[in-house]
This record gives C-alpha cells, sequence and structure tokens, in this order.
C-alpha cells in the first residue's frame, strides 16, 4: 500500500509513584528484632534517636556519622546482623531525608573509616541493607520495603518532573537510580523509553518496552503500560520487518504477532491491535487468519474508524478477498470519503474485479484529489479499457479504446508529476508529504493549491505550497502540517 494510513501513538504513559508515607512505628513493630545489644548497636541507636530529635542543625550529620562509625568499623565483632541491617536502615533513611535530591555521599562525611575518600551512594546503601535484613530477619521484609519505597518514590517523582520539563538526561539519570532501588518496576524504563523515542534511539527503546512488558507481569496495576507498550512494540517490530529480508524479516513479522494476540487476549476487540495484527497476518501470508480478522469489521462497521476499516481493505485486497475489501473500503468512504491511498486501492480492486459502474466514479473522485499522479491516469485509461472488453457494439468500442489511448497519453505527458508518499492523521495533526517531479525541457516552478478535507469532504483550510524551482529531469519534494481536529484529507488544484 502507497505511503501508511496504519498511525501508531507512541509515548510514555506517566504515572506517579503513589507510594504511601512511611508507617515507621507499624513496620518497626512487625520486623521485631533486637536493635539494643551489642554495645555498639546501644550506641548507634541512640545516636539515630539523638539525631532525629535534635533541634541543632549542625549536630545531626554527626550523631547520623557517629552511628555509622559503630555498625560499620567492625561489623564481625557485632553478633546480632538483623539488628545492624535496621539501624543502618533507620540511619540511611535519615541521611536521605537531611540530604533532599542528593544521592551520592563522601564516605567521611557519613562516618566511615574504611576507604574514606570515596563515595557511597545512598541507593545502593539501602537495598543492601535490607536485602541483607531480609536475609536473616524475613518478618522485617514490610518494614524494608517501606524504606526502599521512600526512597524510589522520591527518585522516581523526580524522573518523572525532569521528563516533563524537556529536561531528559536529567529524566534518565533518574530512571537509572530508580531502579537502583525498584528494580522490579516497569516504570521506570518507561521514562526511558520516552527519552530513548525522543533522541531516535529506537533500539534502546525497543529493549525498554520489552523491559516494561517483562516486569510488568500480571500486575492489574501495571496492565494498561503494559498494553500499551506491546502495542507499540508491535507496530515497531512490523515497521522494522517491512524494511527487512529473509529471517529477520519472518522473526519480526512473528514477535509483533505474538505480541498483538496477547494483547487482544488481555484488551479483547480494541480496534487499532486488530488492525494491526491483520497487517501482521498479512505479512507473514497466513491469508486464513487474515479472512477470520474481517469478521467483525464487516458485522460491524461503525465501531472501527476509516483509517481501520481502509487497512483492513487493503489487508483483505492483498490476501484475495477483493469483495471483503470492497465492503471495507465503502465503510470506511462513509468516514472520510477524499482518502486518497485509499481511493487507489479500491479503484485498483475494482480493476480486477471488472466492477465498472463503481470503478468509474472513484478514479473520477481520486483524479479530484490528486490530479497530478500519473499512476491515477494509468487506471483511468483501464477503466476505460475494462468497458471496451465488454462493449459488442463496434462503435462505442471504437470510443472506448480511443479513451484508453486519450488517458495513457495524458498519463505520459502529466507535468508535473506528483507522488504524494504520506497523508496521515494523528491526534489533532494532518501530515501531508510528497514529491514533484519535473518531466519538461525547462526549469519550472509551481503554486500547489492545497485544499484541506474534514469527514464530509468540506473545506477547512488551504494552503498555497510554492515548488520549485525545479530543473528538468530532477525532482524536489514537500511538506506540509496542518493543526487543526477536523482535518482528515486533502485535495489540490491540478499544476500545470
Amino acid at each position: 500500500m502507497k505511503g501508511s494510513m496504519w498511525t501508531r501513538a507512541l509515548g510514555a504513559t506517566l504515572m506517579a509513584a503513589g507510594m504511601p508515607m512511611l508507617q515507621t512505628l507499624t513496620a518497626q513493630a512487625t520486623c521485631n528484632v533486637n536493635d539494643g545489644s551489642p554495645f555498639q548497636l546501644a550506641g548507634a541507636k541512640q545516636y539515630v534517636i539523638k539525631a532525629a530529635n535534635s533541634r541543632n542543625d549542625d549536630e545531626i550529620p554527626k550523631h547520623l556519622a557517629n552511628a555509622i562509625r559503630l555498625l560499620t568499623d567492625t561489623p564481625e565483632k557485632i553478633k546480632n546482623e538483623a539488628g545492624r541491617q535496621y539501624l543502618l536502615l533507620r540511619t540511611f533513611a535519615q541521611f536521605r531525608a537531611r540530604n533532599e535530591g542528593t544521592f551520592v555521599l563522601k564516605r567521611s562525611d557519613m562516618g566511615y573509616t574504611a576507604n574514606p575518600q570515596g563515595t557511597q551512594n545512598l541507593l545502593l546503601a539501602v537495598d543492601t541493607a535490607a536485602t541483607a535484613l531480609i536475609a536473616v530477619a524475613p518478618q522485617c521484609a514490610e518494614a524494608s520495603k517501606a524504606y526502599r519505597q521512600q526512597f524510589y518514590g522520591d527518585v522516581y517523582n523526580k524522573a518523572i518532573s525532569a521528563l516533563q520539563a524537556e529536561q531528559d538526561d536529567s529524566a534518565a539519570y533518574y530512571s537509572r537510580i530508580a531502579l537502583l532501588v525498584g528494580g522490579s518496576d516497569p516504570r521506570p524504563w518507561n521514562i526511558l523509553n520516552a527519552v530513548y523515542q525522543k533522541q531516535n534511539q529506537m533500539d534502546s527503546s525497543m529493549m525498554a518496552m520489552e523491559k516494561i512488558i517483562t516486569l510488568s507481569g500480571g500486575d492489574t496495576l501495571y496492565l494498561k503500560l503494559k498494553q500499551q507498550n506491546r502495542y507499540n512494540l508491535a507496530v515497531m517490530k512490523l515497521q522494522a520487518a517491512d524494511a527487512a529480508t529473509g529471517a529477520a524479516k519472518d522473526d519480526g513479522i512473528k514477535q509483533a504477532r505474538t505480541l498483538l494476540e496477547a494483547f487482544l487476549k488481555d484488551t479483547p476487540g480494541d480496534a487499532n491491535a486488530a488492525q494491526a495484527l491483520g497487517r501482521a497476518l498479512r505479512m507473514s501470508g497466513d491469508t486464513a487468519a487474515v479472512a477470520n480478522m474481517f469478521t467483525d469489521m464487516l458485522k460491524d462497521p461503525a465501531r472501527f474508524t476509516a483509517d481501520q476499516l481502509f487497512e483492513a481493505g487493503s489487508n483483505a485486497a492483498a490476501g484475495g478477498r477483493d469483495a471483503d475489501a470492497v465492503k471495507l473500503f465503502e465503510a470506511g468512504f462513509t468516514k472520510n470519503p477524499h482518502h486518497r491511498f485509499a481511493l487507489y486501492n479500491y479503484a485498483n480492486v475494482l480493476f480486477a474485479m471488472k466492477d465498472n459502474q463503481r470503478m468509474g466514479p472513484a478514479v473520477q473522485r481520486l483524479m479530484t484529489v490528486d490530479p497530478n499522479f500519473e499512476r491515477g491516469w494509468r487506471l483511468m485509461a483501464g477503466y476505460w479499457q475494462n468497458q471496451a472488453r465488454a462493449e459488442q457494439d463496434a462503435a462505442k468500442k471504437k470510443v472506448f479504446n480511443d479513451s484508453v489511448l486519450f488517458y495513457l497519453d495524458k498519463q505520459s505527458k502529466t507535468n508535473p508529476k506528483v507522488d504524494i508518499t504520506l497523508a496521515q492523521k494523528a491526534g489533532p495533526a494532518f501530515t501531508l508529504q510528497g514529491s514533484v517531479v519535473n518531466g519538461g525541457e525547462a526549469a519550472g516552478s509551481w503554486t500547489m493549491k492545497l485544499e484541506f478535507l474534514d469527514a464530509s469532504g468540506a473545506t477547512v483550510t488551504s494552503k498555497d505550497v510554492a515548488i520549485g524551482p525545479v530543473e528538468p529531469g530532477s525532482g524536489t519534494t514537500f511538506s506540509v502540517k496542518i493543526e487543526d481536529p477536523k482535518v482528515v484529507a486533502f485535495r489540490y488544484a491540478p499544476l500545470k
């Protein structure tokens, strides 16, 4: 199909961390560890309490550093690992509260005597202490989770804020930090995915989507996020497969099909996913499965958009189901009668069916939309060819054959030749792109007088596009974007 009618909606669905406030008294009660002996723990606990209650801001870091020193100087002498790790968690939490937004501190400032000139990542310290605590005191899992969540929520929300402020490097930085503590949460990967897409790092984007899908698992909290990424990854796999060959092409189609089938299992009846799956099935050559995909659309076309119906019509035609293709195209035309690519594909199907009664008006409408489309005039010649072949009256047959020659000549003399490569609706925007080739003997310049149409075919707005100068035998390109939610199609006056 020339030009894509198949749109995708990539981007990140941002979900706030939504973490509850720490309920430390409850967590401590359920943890129930001895954090008061031996003497190193008793001393460290007193420092932690002093830091929490101190009204002298300068004294707080000293108390916390003393606690760390007691807990880490000679850990092998402390015969209470659960209490030690629990107090480390409490100490790290107070360091975090005091150093809002700072996650890496100098070790000497934290009270470490080993490698004092080095640095300590607070998030890694929390994760390590929590993991160690759970290993020796499983009853402390909830308490550990609460500490991790407080750190995680702070960092993840910073990542969201940075992304929304177009600070992509900061968004990526905070997302990666969040993954140090919340490695099983898919949401930081979703922010990274948005950054990768903005930077056109599509391989990294696809990797991030795979992470999101895997980490989301069966958690209903992440179902919407998982479904969005299943669909978008499938779209990207199919686009890559379009440009690939051999095993790489087959593998891309297979992966896309698997993703879309899983999507539709969790969200049955989704029109966009059904449309994309139909494309994957057609590309795989599974014509029987393609035929089954049309059933819902043919039964209730009102549930689907014009673009979805047009894509399905093209898939049906490619699968040799011309009658179904015609029904799908005609259902789409009730919602967008001037869709350039759909009109061309529809007319081609009617030509193959030798349905001259419907083909004639279809080609005429196509050429009012895209009058400098040379293959459109060839299609018009095909219409008259079918008329001639079906005609028994010799005089009429000659008239029809003369019309064939007329339109073939018109095709050969079309100048300039316009080739529309993209006419796509995405959100409130409509984008039109194409090329113009000068087949004349002298340089030429033209003004393309474009009209942008709504679903009824009425003109919403117009725009003049300067083309050229273009040297003979050469070409140029053009691109126009209209921000108006009512625009769904276009047409232009003949370029002469």
